[in-house]
């Protein structure tokens, strides 16, 4: 049997082969993610208290539907919406609904599989994320409905990411969000 010294210093780290981003690798990252949205959902329903374990299932939801955002909603077309003017190479990709809300929300059966993870992401200039903060926002929302609401403080434009102007942020609901992508 090997010492822990040798086992660890006779290690070489695999190189895996890069993953090509395409249909077939989202499709791959869309039925593996729902996959385990499903076994979640079931292990944390099965919970009859709330303890660490359920905590636990909660943040990996919440690690799943991030993963899904980033891979899939960030690597087909970068944000659902972006701010006008926003350079993309300095701005932040920014889940409008916090995704602790999602999280919550997919729970409660509120929203399906496919809605938590498709809810509005967004560029933003990182002077705003800073604003957003400052005021309150960075991690919460004052209408999960009318998601806009949140960026008012703003004071700014914004554009789906194949440049339709969202033109009234009051009213621009989570409903047209999924109806634009076909959600």
């Amino acid at each position: 049997m090997n010492s822990l010294k040798e086992s660890v210093n006779g290690f070489r780290k695999r190189n895996y082969q890069r993953v090509q981003r395409n249909e077939y690798s989202y499709q791959q990252t869309n039925t593996f993610i729902k996959g385990e949205l499903i076994r979640l959902l079931e292990m944390y329903n099965a919970c009859l208290v709330e303890d660490q374990k359920a905590r636990l299932i909660r943040d990996t939801i919440d690690h799943h539907i991030r993963r899904y955002n980033g891979y899939s909603i960030e690597g087909k077309f970068g944000a659902h919406y972006r701010q006008a003017g926003v350079n993309e190479s300095s701005c932040i990709f920014e889940h409008i609904i916090p995704v602790t809300n999602v999280v919550a929300m997919l729970i409660e059966k509120r929203l399906t599989i496919d809605q938590a993870l498709n809810t509005p992401t967004c560029y933003i200039n990182k002077k705003d994320d800073v604003v957003l903060r400052e005021n309150g926002l960075g991690s919460s929302s004052p209408d999960n409905w009318n998601f806009f609401k949140r960026y008012k403080i703003l004071n700014s434009t914004f554009n789906t990411f194949n440049g339709y102007a969202i033109t009234d942020l009051n009213n621009w609901t989570l409903e047209d969000h999924y109806n634009y992508f076909k959600v």
